[in-house]
């Protein structure tokens, strides 16, 4: 004989038997009891929540030739018989995922006016959220009025895919995973009618492979009786979880590598620690998740006041976001490996920026831990890379020094007093127009870009008064075209000179504009009087005699008056 399944097995087959989903089933067991079943429902919920066996019992129940009037099947008439043998004619079940075309819920619409040997004819439709969009619409109307002795069961992992107008034609009830005690009893239970004998280690580690679900629950119990135990290693969480609330890279690292190792899949591990540092992130606030037993609280609670709320929340955000990486990764190890560096990274990155000036907090002492000095490097060098890209130059914010007392000026070279002999302390301590100059003719111009550098030639400092450099231009227009390149010029003189400055341009205002821009601007005010061309001599006939002879008959006049 052929061995099947724990959860094949032991399937619900009353209400009853159905374990934490109290709602529905007293929901479906009061609508017999007082004959108001609806005529489409729509069961959500994950997966192994017991959406199909409950469908299952309700189309048993309908169609039981004695029933007790309890809302439960009698179990031994031939229909419930055959609906436990799986060969009723009142029971049609379609996968949608394989059976998603139009065509598909056409033979369903068009057998659906046909009788049946029972009271009622159930079609349950699971993965509803698969069918297309051509299908769910052809799927409407006798959806919304189906034959009097017609039920739709509709079962959907994720009903937010499931088009809202078949969502408004049924009555949609959704299923919840299996609080962690509630099933513990029922494996205890389940070992038990199975004749297996295990111990509460046993029960702990299925319970927690399950996560709320029942089918995976006994799907890990069978896997552990095959293997005649639990693995020696179980791909146990509490390692790397223990490693977060240390803050230990090295440990975190070592947890990850052993587990994969192991043979566990990291997004599965990933996926498991997420849920469990989601346990101990609620353990801490008092809450506990459902899938934890009240022997396991205290112990989580004491995790989360070791790992502060502030880690526990980082460490959810960064495996949440590695959950999505993976998808599209080749390497899911690694991605987890790098979400572990970042989250002992950030910390040590806090701590710097809180650091004083006297304090080298990028240097970690000689005792302390690698995983420390690795997280301390780490943020030595992301810190290093900020300033390099943000930080201005000491230079540039530093405060100017007070003004130089008289008898600094007077010890000064004489090329460092300004032009206009002004008595007042207006240069700075380490500036002065000599310099400038010198800067600007020897380094800041052959730094400009090919167009700064053609405007900015003819450019000459004039005066230096504390921040201010004023530069001299020949003419208005030129000094209005270079405004445009001033920012570039501040910017090269700022780098050049460690000093924040501003520039300002000014132009000539007493040299008169040259006869050549003169004569250039005034063109066309100009008026020409012929009698002031000469002709030369050496060029032929003059243009009056070629006139003349082109008309012949015509007199020249001298008289400028005439008509």
């Amino acid at each position: 004989m052929v061995y099947q399944s724990l959860y094949r097995r032991f399937r619900p087959r009353s209400f009853s038997e159905v374990i934490g989903q109290d709602h529905l089933v007293a929901a479906l067991r009061n609508a017999v009891i007082e004959e108001r079943v609806g005529h489409a429902y729509l069961l959500s919920g994950p997966r192994g929540t017991g959406k199909t066996s409950t469908a299952r019992i309700l189309a048993k129940v309908l169609n039981c030739l004695e029933p007790p009037g309890n809302g439960e099947p009698c179990g031994s008439c031939d229909s419930c018989v055959a609906f436990e043998s799986g060969n009723s004619m009142d029971l049609v079940e379609l996968d949608a995922a394989s059976h998603n075309g139009v065509n598909h819920i056409r033979d369903i619409t068009a057998s659906a006016a046909l009788g049946s040997p029972g009271k009622r004819k159930i079609y349950l439709l699971d993965e509803v959220h698969m069918l297309s969009a051509a299908a769910s619409n052809a799927l409407l109307k006798t959806l919304e009025e189906p034959p009097e002795h017609v039920i739709f069961i509709l079962a959907t992992t994720d009903p937010q895919k499931v088009l809202p107008t078949i969502r408004s034609r049924t009555q949609h009830v959704e299923l919840t995973l299996v609080p962690a005690g509630l099933l513990s009893e029922h494996v205890k239970e389940i070992a038990e009618r199975a004749e297996l004998q295990i111990d509460v280690t046993v029960v702990d580690y299925v319970v927690e492979r399950g996560a709320g679900s029942v089918r995976d629950t006994l799907s890990a119990l069978d896997q552990v009786v095959t293997a005649g135990g639990i693995p020696e290693h179980s791909g146990s969480t509490d390692a790397l979880i223990e490693a977060i609330a240390d803050q230990d890279l090295t440990g975190a690292l070592t947890a990850i590598a052993a587990t994969v190792e192991a043979g566990v899949d990291p997004r599965d591990l990933a996926y498991r620690t997420t849920r469990k540092l989601r346990d101990v992130f609620l353990a801490g606030a008092g809450v506990s998740s459902g899938q934890i037993t009240d022997e396991e609280l205290p112990q989580l609670a004491g995790l989360a006041s070791r790992m502060t709320r502030a880690l526990n929340v980082r460490a959810l955000e960064l495996l949440g976001r590695v959950l999505v990486d993976m998808r599209q990764s080749p390497d899911p190890q690694l991605v987890l490996d790098l979400a572990m560096v970042r989250l002992f990274a950030e910390p040590t990155e806090t701590a710097v920026g809180r650091d004083t000036p006297g304090t080298s907090a990028t240097s970690p002492s000689t005792g302390s831990k690698p995983a420390e000095q690795a997280r301390a490097a780490l943020a030595a060098t992301q810190t290093a890379d900020e300033s390099e890209v943000v930080a201005p130059k000491p230079e540039a914010v530093k405060v100017p020094p007070p003004p130089p007392n008289e008898s600094v000026i007077s010890t000064k070279p004489h090329d460092e007093i300004p032009p206009d002999n002004n008595d007042e302390a207006s240069l700075p301590k380490d500036l002065s127009i000599g310099e400038v100059s010198d800067v600007w003719q020897q380094k800041a111009l052959p730094a400009l870009s090919a167009k700064a550098r053609a405007r900015f030639q003819a450019a000459k400092v004039t005066e230096v008064i504390k921040d201010r450099i004023r530069f001299e231009l020949p003419n208005e227009t030129h000094r209005e075209r270079c405004e445009q390149l001033k920012g570039d010029i501040e910017k090269t003189l700022r780098e050049l000179l460690n000093v924040s400055v501003r520039v300002e341009l000014f132009a000539t205002q007493e040299s008169p504009p040259s006869n050549s821009d003169t004569a250039q601007s005034d063109t066309e005010d100009v008026a020409v009087d012929p009698s002031e061309f000469e002709v030369a001599t050496d060029a032929g006939s003059s243009s009056v005699d070629r006139v003349l002879d082109a008309f012949p008959g015509a007199v020249a006049s001298d008289d400028e008056g005439g008509r």
